[in-house]
């Protein structure tokens, strides 16, 4: 589930489609697996193992090229990520590794984590969660589709790239033929000096060297998986990891300053077809870990970029803050999903869902304390359950699709919170909520080729512990957070038609959301702290249009463009009666024209021999510039501006892909590229990996 060691269910890679066989009276028609989820009643983009090769990277890589899709980097490797899906970004989107979601678990694993060799596909779902995932995602989600192994494997790779970038990934498994019990073991590891130059568009585009930047990475674990016991898979998963990054300055010359955290995760996979009754399948997945994470922040000195030193704002030391920091943050999350589908008949399948999670937290900031005079910080608890119910129904020889879910959403939690800095008197709080939503989605296939979809939905989204209770030493409890709720509406069609090279596909959506008590993040009374609060109401309209395909023997391309537009609709200021002056104004900070087009001529045996595979591949990617706030004139120069950057890889495989060489270029021509504000991203820069496979 975490590391890709195991994957619940073997799957295909590829998009293709497998034309109809005529086998006496009998028409059989074979999809893969991929094919069967386009033709599902939800919007959702599918990356295969096509487009995770060549020139990314990482996930991030792969999702920034998918059509609605929105990557939010600060920095190099390791730097802090936003996924945006049609605007709607961060904690928002579900983020699931087999669907087993991994959000509360967000303080010591990513998604940009996992390597991408050990992938299968990516599913991006846009607008509605699929019920059997569980939770409370809004506006989408990304579930990571890890591989299947052969009975014996073995995948190691290890890549250097520029800024002194290492990256090294293995996954060994073996199964016992006789017993059916699988054991596999598999890690990474990561490190980067990100010393790439810059230019501090604050400081009149002066040119410096990201010099405290430094990440480390280290993920390892292993499973053992029975298939031949009563669950028809039980699995138990272990997993260590560990993380150092430094915090590069942009306003000040930062040289001491980082985050750390450490972390054991545990958990359990369960499943079985036909559970109790014919009909009914169970599907079940516990997750608990133990952690650790902080901020050191205690030099006694700050700097700026001419080297002038001067003394911290407090006697305890701090460079980027006015207070100390050395916190040490316990964490225990518990994730719990129960997942029953029961098959009534060809044409009815009703499908229940328990969603449950826990997290307790207990920091420890003496220095911060010390700090501000007081005690900063407080142990808290937060719980959720969600349960939803959905119904399925098929007709007219499968051509008419329809999912109805139907949820509940129900969350308490536990803390104290200083309500005035003045008066040291913390104040209990008690939080309990109960809330309700639903979707409904549609699909009609016109033809064999031709389909269209419609879905609405109105659903819910339960603040995360950090934003409800806080981190522990830089973001505040926000107890009173009314959770988001969104009602959306999306609108597309789907033409897909194989051909003798491979097949064509194009597809286009309209989308429309309105999203209530919006949740951004904002500076408190408390300086250089900060809480969550609720914004008001925002609203998204937009459309997205994708097209790929084999167009020759040797020839694939894709193509998207998506236009978001979010608008603040507060009639007035939040809190006020006054009337709000950014009423129709587009949403700051938040890209809206967007596209991307690729390229891949792919030969076998270019340089003689046999069994060896060429691909060549070209990315290009663009994002128009938006402003960083609220566009009050068109004259101010708050802005991301605009970026085109173009990615070329070059790819070889040997022995049937069981040693492939890589070499990729990023942003081949060396533009300056922002992604948030004074935070420019690598310039050129170069890469090159070597993959073992033994089958």
């Amino acid at each position: 589930m975490i590391l890709g060691i195991e994957s619940f269910a073997q799957q295909q890679d590829s998009t293709s489609f497998i034309p109809e066989k005529e086998i006496s009276t009998v028409t059989v028609t074979a999809r893969t697996e991929i094919r069967k989820m386009r033709e599902a009643t939800m919007p959702l983009s599918v990356l295969d193992t096509r487009q995770l090769e060549g020139t990314t990277s990482s996930i991030n890589d792969a999702l920034a090229r998918t059509s609605g899709i929105t990557i939010r980097n600060t920095g190099g490797v390791g730097s802090a990520s936003r996924i945006s899906v049609r605007g709607l970004e961060g904690k928002r989107m579900g983020v699931y590794i087999d669907e087993a979601a991994i959000g509360q678990m967000s303080d010591y694993m990513s998604l940009n984590d996992i390597p991408t060799d050990m992938i299968e596909r990516i599913e991006v779902y846009k607008g509605i969660v699929p019920y059997r995932f569980g939770g409370s995602a809004l506006g989408g989600a990304v579930n990571v589709v890890t591989k299947e192994y052969p009975p014996v494997y073995l995948d190691a790779s290890y890549e250097i790239a520029s800024f002194n970038t290492h990256k090294f990934s293995t996954a060994f498994k073996q199964t016992n033929k006789k017993t059916g019990i699988q054991f596999g073991i598999g890690g990474i590891l990561t490190y980067s000096d990100n010393n790439y130059k810059m230019k501090l568009q604050n400081l009149e585009n002066r040119e410096v060297t990201r010099d405290h930047d430094q990440f480390k990475k280290m993920m390892i674990g292993g499973s053992i998986k029975a298939t031949k016991w009563y669950f028809d898979e039980a699995k138990l998963e272990l997993v260590f990891t560990g993380t150092k990054a430094e915090i590069q300055g942009i306003d000040t010359d930062i040289r001491e300053a980082y985050n750390h955290s450490m972390s054991g995760i545990a958990a359990l996979t369960l499943k079985r077809d036909n559970f109790l009754v014919d009909g009914l399948d169970l599907d079940c997945d516990f997750a608990y870990s133990y952690g650790s994470n902080g901020l050191y922040d205690a030099a006694p000195y700050r700097y700026d970029w001419d080297g002038n030193r001067y003394n911290s704002v407090s006697s305890y030391g701090g460079e980027q803050a006015t207070y100390a920091s050395d916190s040490d943050n316990r964490t225990n999350d518990f994730v719990g999903k129960i997942n029953l589908n029961y098959l009534l008949d060809e044409h009815n399948s009703f499908n229940l869902n328990f969603y449950a999670t826990h997290t307790s937290q207990n920091p420890e900031n003496d220095l911060m304390d010390k700090s501000f005079g007081y005690q900063t910080t407080f142990d808290s608890k937060m719980g959720s359950i969600t349960t939803g119910l959905s119904y399925d129904l098929t007709l007219f020889d499968g051509k008419f699709m329809s999912a109805t879910t139907v949820k509940n959403f129900n969350f308490t939690s536990e803390t104290k919170v200083l309500e005035l800095v003045s008066i040291n008197r913390p104040k209990d709080v008690d939080v309990s909520k109960n809330y309700w939503g639903g979707s409904e989605s549609l699909r009609y296939k016109f033809t064999k080729r031709f389909l269209a979809k419609a879905s609405f939905s109105s659903e819910v989204r339960i603040p995360t512990a950090e934003e409800l209770v806080g981190n522990g030493y830089s973001i505040l409890p926000a107890t009173d957070l009314a959770p988001e709720r969104c009602n959306g509406l999306n609108a597309g069609v789907l033409y897909h038609r194989a051909n003798q090279f491979g097949f064509i596909e194009v597809e286009a959506n309209y989308f429309l959301n309105q999203l209530e008590d919006m949740i951004r993040y904002q500076a408190d009374m408390i300086p250089s702290m900060a809480r969550y609060a609720n914004f008001g109401t925002v609203r998204t309209k937009g459309a997205e249009i994708e097209f790929k395909g084999d167009v020759a023997p040797f020839l694939y391309i894709y193509g998207n463009a998506t236009y978001q537009d979010l608008r603040d609709r507060r009639k007035n200021e939040t809190g006020s009666s006054a009337e709000n002056p950014t009423y129709g104004k587009r949403m700051p900070n938040i890209p809206y024209i967007l596209g991307n087009f690729g390229v891949e001529i792919h030969r076998e045996n270019i340089f003689g021999g046999k069994n060896q595979n060429s691909r060549l591949l070209f990315d290009a990617q663009y994002v128009h510039e938006y402003f960083y706030d609220f566009e009050m004139s068109k004259y101010q120069d708050r802005k991301i501006p605009t970026s085109f950057t173009i990615d070329l890889g070059f790819e070889h495989s040997f022995f049937n892909e069981s040693i492939t060489l890589t070499f990729k270029v990023k942003n081949l021509t060396d533009k300056t590229v922002y992604s948030d504000l004074n935070r420019p991203l690598p310039g050129r820069n170069f890469g090159f990996k070597v993959r073992y496979v033994m089958k």
